[in-house]
């Protein structure tokens, strides 16, 4: 009797706000993550985490239909009309949102079931990409917050561990956020031309800690992420939650050695993709 393989485990850096879809200098940016779309293929759905979404404890969109949440409605007056007239019109999973709650339950979190919020650009921006014709189902997903740091980055490891079983069932599981975010210092390079300097041995870093094959020693060498020298130029103390669904996806990625599948520079920022 053959058995299905796990459904993958990725992640995404989805770039600044809805430029990677608007911007005609991201056009290579496009190009890189539509390459990937086959990763999906045969998959039932996906759990997919947000860096746009942090809350005390889990969130789960639990509607059927869970429509776009333009996230950054309060640019409208300086944001182009086009940021505003995206669709992605995806399929939620109400039944599974409930079984997602019970598990995380199971494993000491307080999940909160959300039938009014809808996706937010961290889904919309890749998976229109990466699925234009919308035929996966999307369960959203919060990140979590913490006292600090540390305290964030071990609850959202654990929040992968705990989902992690939803990939034998068929579940991919997506974590999209960003290998860099300074927003200030991205946001200069966009208007001076002046490339982002200081991120390449965070990255280094990074594609190192997720080939670590062993579970356990994987997360005790993520606990120690500040440790790297080059951390704050890649996340800025205390905005580092852009990093954290990459803590998720590590967590549900399990005892298998992650790749770095896919890079992209803009400006001198990096973004990475991996998949466990």
């Amino acid at each position: 009797m053959s058995c299905n393989p796990r459904a993958p485990c990725l992640f995404l850096s989805h770039g600044t706000g809805p430029f990677p879809l608007l911007d005609p200098d991201q056009e290579s940016y496009r190009q890189l993550v539509r390459q990937h779309a086959s990763k999906l293929d045969g998959v039932k759905g996906i759990l997919l985490f947000s860096a746009h979404w942090e809350t005390g404890q889990p969130h789960i969109t639990a509607s059927d239909n869970p429509g776009i949440y333009y996230d950054y409605e309060d640019m409208r007056n300086t944001l182009p009309p086009a940021a505003f007239s995206f669709e992605y019109p995806v399929a939620g999973n109400a039944k599974l949102a409930i079984e997602i709650a019970n598990q995380l339950r199971d494993h000491g979190f307080d999940p909160v079931l959300d039938n009014d919020r809808g996706l937010d650009h961290a889904v919309y921006v890749p998976m229109t990409l990466l699925r234009p014709s919308a035929d996966i189902p999307i369960v959203q997903m919060s990140i979590i917050k913490g006292r600090d740091e540390d305290d964030c980055t071990q609850k959202n490891i654990k929040l992968g561990q705990a989902v992690a079983r939803f990939r034998d069932a068929g579940f991919a599981i997506i974590g999209s956020g960003g290998s860099y975010h300074d927003f200030n210092a991205i946001a200069k390079a966009f208007f001076t031309n002046e490339p982002v300097t200081g991120a390449e041995q965070f990255e280094e870093f990074l594609r190192s800690v997720a080939s670590i094959p062993n579970s356990a020693d994987r997360e005790e060498a993520l606990l120690g992420w500040r440790a790297d020298p080059t951390s704050r130029s890649a996340h800025p103390r205390g905005a580092s939650e852009h990093l954290m669904p990459y803590m998720v996806a590590s967590g549900a990625g399990g005892d298998t050695p992650g790749i770095r599948f896919a890079r992209y520079e803009y400006k001198g920022a990096p973004m990475s993709f991996y998949m466990w």
